[in-house]
């Protein structure tokens, strides 16, 4: 599962609308997907500071959620990571809900605004999330070792500033600030198996510890 689809079903409840996430947390989805990217073998990080983005591999990308972000990233080679995070929609949401539809985790209901507006995204399996809530708890607490997606998903939520929020179970009994040490802890020392992964460490790393991410407006 990519990392865009593990933070949408976190930051999502089942009468928000794709436009209500994005509002809430774009910057977010946006970093996720730039994660997914990299996992993906289609960008790097550079090691200068600040760090910017280096787009690699070639043809075409197969996967929507990716090919959309990656086409805006070709038209903006060299972009800064700050930069790239603030880049207006570049993860696509509804990209997003239209893969988790497809696996059916998610399904469309009735639009809003009085049938005018967008679809109302609804969770028809919701054991998907408990299992990526189980694994994140496990791992805030130190009972199984944190992978690089998981880990990139307390990142960004701890960039955020809603992971006390979304997470409050699965942190539980931790205070906010041990919390927000043990995020720390693992964006730092994150095991990685590959370059494409220890790009996304490095990543995880800039934003527990750079304001890289602007705090999320939670409306709800």
């Amino acid at each position: 599962m990519l990392i865009s689809e593990k933070l949408y079903l976190l930051m999502a409840d089942n009468q928000q609308k794709p436009e209500a996430v994005m509002a809430a947390a774009g910057y977010g989805m946006n970093a996720a997907v730039l994660s997914d990217l990299m996992i993906a073998g289609r960008i790097a990080l550079s090691d200068d500071r600040p760090a910017r983005i280096k787009l690699i591999g070639a043809g075409p990308c197969p996967d929507p959620v990716l090919a959309s972000p990656l086409e805006k990233l070709e038209k903006k080679e060299g972009v800064s990571l700050d930069a790239a995070v603030k880049i207006p929609s570049l993860c696509d949401v509804r990209l997003v809900t239209d893969s988790l539809a497809k696996a059916g985790v998610v399904e469309y209901g009735a639009r809003t605004l009085l049938g005018l507006g967008k679809e109302r995204v609804n969770i028809l399996n919701d054991q998907i999330e408990r299992q990526i809530r189980a694994d994140l708890g496990a791992e805030l607490h130190g009972k199984k070792p944190a992978g690089i997606s998981d880990t990139t998903v307390l990142a960004i939520l701890q960039a955020l500033g809603i992971a006390q929020e979304v997470l409050e179970q699965e942190i539980s009994p931790m205070s906010e600030g041990q919390a927000k040490a043990r995020i720390a802890e693992l964006a730092q020392d994150s095991p990685t198996a590959d370059s494409a992964q220890r790009a996304v460490a490095q990543v995880n790393s800039i934003i527990t510890s750079e304001p890289v991410i602007p705090p999320a407006t939670r409306t709800k």
